[in-house]
Parts: structure tokens; C-alpha cells; sequence
């Protein structure tokens, strides 16, 4: 009897023991309400700078802001940098990239050009550069350090390259060919039309710069105007560009090699089509890393069949993520990759009408390896699961999708994307330039509700 006692007390001791030692890993809501401005719709970008954690929004009403914090505590986040609020202002903050701990470099989004702004010490910040090409290149989304250069991303009407040695001064590169080489026939257009848009993501592998491209810009008013009024269960505001992605290589930068794209001698075909007939869809690489000595990248989707992709040459790729084959139909971009405590991270968007297949609200997976197969998810309901009324009378998810990853203190934390508020103008001028000093303007999509940061604790 006293043995029986014995190995009672023992068992129970044991499963105590599990339970507190071995508590799961769950997530944090550290910062709500778009840091106390609603209007901050998209935590757009994450980086760390001499032990702070950034973050930059977009902010399509008020301007574009910068917040940062030492801790990633509740209460602890401060602003650094504000736009001015009017239509010629930086409407986000779009890429976040820390050059050697020595200078913090920001990336917008402008109708009017985009910039590229300097610190060195956080709170202190200079535009370096306003890029204002043939047209109006209107947004930044990447940057990387390759050799003795910085390279910047820019696109709108046209993918283009910049670089700078100091940081300080940029300049265009004629790229030999240039990636607006490419040309597909537009149907609505009834001609040839550029391909390549815009510069999405740049990545250094192997010794190498790889550029990836996008084929159209995905508007927020599109976004948030048939969010607002959806009427049916199925997402239709993005549709399928004449052509798809494309990826070029380069060794120093200005002569480059296209790997994937139109009429590439790999055999890979515009997104990777000539290997996956559904890769016609793949308008854009939203995301790409170097993990485990293999290039991946992610892609946007127009009929929600987002994937990832590796390579270990740059020039023969496999698809080791489908989320179509896990019932995962609403998943339109694969928004962002991290590699985190030796497992890759990634997080979706996901929007449309909770009651439309799949549609569950902001996701993220983890993988161990990356390899096809070892996906498993993390995040399934926009973190908490709320939602919002739109106009039609159907419930929308709040959290919408993963924009930001960022580490700070070896913890990693997510920033959350809203549909974004619009304001619709009275007038267009000739010049395309919308007139936001009507009186008629209105606000006509979002829910003032602002992004919010989440942090996983182990």
C-alpha cells in the first residue's frame, strides 16, 4: 500500500513538474491602436538600431510616423519621427534598414516621389534622397548593403535601382539590360506594356544581389473600397496583372542575368509559370531571405494561392509551401519572412468575409527546416480573433495580415495590418493629382481601429 502511495505522490509530482516547466508559447499584445493613433493603419516595417526596436507605419490620413522602444513593453513606445499631413507627404514608412548599427535608413511611400531619410541617432532624421525619375516613382521597399554599396528599390511606374556609397548620396543605376526591358501585351490596354513595375525585395546570396520584381502595385483605396462593400463572399479587388514576377541576379550591380521571368534560359517562365502553370497568378515576391544557406522567397497571389519557393544555385527553384493544398485559399500574400532561433517565421495576409472559405484574418507558420511538408501554424485569427461590420453588413477580420516581423532582447515580435482608411476626393486634376482640400472629402473605409504589436513569449 505504501508503494502504491509512493508512485501516486511521484506521478503527481512529475506532472506538476511538466506542467510549469514546459509552459507554451502564446502572444502578447504590447502595443494597440496604432500607438494611440488610430490612423496608423499598417505597422509596416521593423528594425532594430542600437538595442531599440522601430517600427514604421502607414498612415494614409495624417502622414506616416516612426515609433520605436528599449524594451517592447506596454507603454514604452515613443515617436520619432511625424510626416506632415497633406498629400504631399510621406504616406508611410514602408522599409526600415540598419546599415552596420552606424545609421538607421527609412523608405516611404509619396505620390509625390518617394523619399529615403537618414539617422544616426534615432530621432534626429534627413532626407538623403527624393526620387523623382522620367515619372514618378512613388515608393521604396527595400534596401541592402552589397560590396561597398547601399542598394534602394523603387518602383511605380517602373522598377528602378539607386545606390550610394555614404548613404548620403544616391544615384540611379543603368542597369544593363534594365529591368523595364520586359514587355507582355495588356488586353485592356491592346499593347505592350512594362512588366516590371517596381524593385519589391532585394537579397544577397551567394555573392550575388538578386532583385525581385513586381508587375502592379496593389492599391489601398482598391483594398479598402470593396472591403467596405463587399456584397458577396468571395474577394474581388485584386485582379490578375498581364504578366507576372520576375527575378534578376547581378555580381556588381549593374550588369545583370534574369533567372526568372519572360523568355529566361533556366526554363522558369514570368512567376515561375513554366514550373507551375498557376504561377501566372504570382503578380509580386512580397518577402525573401536567405535561410539555412538556401534563397526563398514569397509571393502575392491574385486567386489567393500564395507560395514560398527555395533555391540553392539562384536558378533552379522548388516550392516547398502551397497553402491551396492545406485548404488555405485566402492567403494572398506570403507579407513576411524572418529567421528566428534557427526556425523560419511567416506571416500572411488574409482578408474578406469571415463567412468566405478560409478567410480566418492575419496567420503566421513556423518551419524548423523549410523543408515542403514542415509548416506548422502559429497564428490563425488575426491573434484575437475580433472583427469588424463593413458596409454591406459582413463581418471583416481585424487583423488582416503579418506585415512586420522584428527581434529586440531575442524576442520576436509581429506588427498587424488594418484595412486601411481612404479618403475619397471631390476632383481630380488633370495632372492626376487628387485635390484633398475639397470639403466634400470623406473617409469611407477602415474603422479607425490602428495596427498593433504582439510579441511571443516562451
Amino acid at each position: 500500500m505504501k508503494r502504491v502511495i509512493l508512485l501516486l505522490v511521484m506521478a503527481v509530482l512529475l506532472i506538476f513538474s511538466l506542467s510549469f516547466g514546459c509552459e507554451a508559447e502564446y502572444w502578447e499584445q504590447v502595443a494597440s491602436n496604432g500607438f494611440g493613433n488610430p490612423s496608423n493603419d499598417y505597422a509596416w516595417c521593423m528594425a532594430t538600431f542600437q538595442g531599440k526596436l522601430y517600427v514604421g507605419t502607414l498612415n494614409t490620413l495624417q502622414g506616416g510616423e516612426i515609433w520605436r522602444s528599449a524594451s517592447g513593453e506596454p507603454g514604452s513606445w515613443e515617436m520619432v519621427y511625424k510626416s506632415r499631413s497633406s498629400v504631399f507627404s510621406n504616406a508611410g514608412v514602408r522599409y526600415l534598414y540598419t546599415d552596420a548599427n552606424q545609421a538607421l535608413y527609412a523608405c516611404t511611400l509619396n505620390s509625390l516621389g518617394a523619399e529615403i531619410l537618414r539617422t544616426t541617432d534615432g530621432k534626429e532624421w534627413t532626407v538623403v534622397k527624393k526620387v523623382i525619375g522620367r515619372r514618378w516613382n512613388t515608393t521604396i521597399r527595400c534596401m541592402v548593403r552589397f560590396g561597398e554599396y547601399l542598394y534602394a528599390g523603387a518602383g511605380g511606374y517602373g522598377a528602378e535601382l539607386y545606390r550610394s556609397k555614404d548613404g548620403l548620396s544616391w544615384r540611379l543605376v543603368k542597369t544593363k539590360p534594365s529591368f523595364q526591358s520586359s514587355k507582355v501585351y495588356d488586353p485592356q490596354a491592346r499593347a505592350a506594356v512594362v512588366n516590371n513595375t517596381m524593385i519589391g525585395e532585394l537579397a544577397v546570396f551567394h555573392d550575388q544581389l538578386y532583385a525581385f520584381t513586381w508587375t502592379k502595385e496593389a492599391r489601398y483605396r482598391d483594398l479598402a473600397e470593396h472591403v467596405f462593400g463587399y456584397e458577396v463572399d468571395r474577394p474581388t479587388y485584386m485582379s490578375n496583372s498581364p504578366g507576372a514576377f520576375e527575378v534578376w541576379r547581378s555580381s556588381d550591380g549593374v550588369e545583370w542575368e534574369k533567372v526568372i521571368g519572360l523568355d529566361d534560359k533556366y526554363g522558369n517562365g514570368m512567376g515561375l509559370s513554366l514550373r507551375d502553370p498557376a504561377g501566372l497568378a504570382n503578380d509580386v515576391v512580397t518577402s525573401a531571405l536567405v535561410f539555412h544557406d538556401q534563397l526563398y522567397m514569397g509571393t502575392q497571389n491574385a486567386n489567393g494561392n500564395s507560395t514560398i519557393w527555395r533555391t540553392s544555385d539562384g536558378t533552379s527553384w522548388s516550392k516547398v509551401l502551397d497553402f491551396s493544398e492545406l485548404g488555405e485559399r485566402a492567403n494572398y500574400y506570403i507579407w513576411r519572412m524572418i529567421s528566428f532561433q534557427d526556425k523560419l517565421f511567416v506571416g500572411t495576409m488574409n482578408v474578406g468575409p469571415i463567412t468566405a472559405p478560409g478567410v480566418t484574418g492575419a496567420q503566421i507558420w513556423v518551419s524548423p527546416s523549410g523543408d515542403y511538408g514542415s509548416f506548422t501554424n502559429l497564428v490563425h485569427n488575426g491573434f484575437d480573433g475580433e472583427s469588424w461590420t463593413n458596409g454591406a453588413g459582413l463581418e471583416i477580420p481585424k487583423n488582416i495580415g503579418v506585415r512586420s516581423f522584428g527581434i529586440l532582447n531575442d524576442t520576436l515580435y509581429a506588427g498587424t495590418a488594418v484595412i486601411p482608411s481612404v479618403i475619397i476626393p471631390r476632383e481630380c486634376s488633370p495632372y492626376g493629382i487628387y485635390s484633398f482640400l475639397s470639403h466634400q472629402q470623406k473617409v469611407i473605409a477602415g474603422r479607425d481601429v490602428g495596427c498593433e504589436i504582439w510579441r511571443l513569449v516562451q
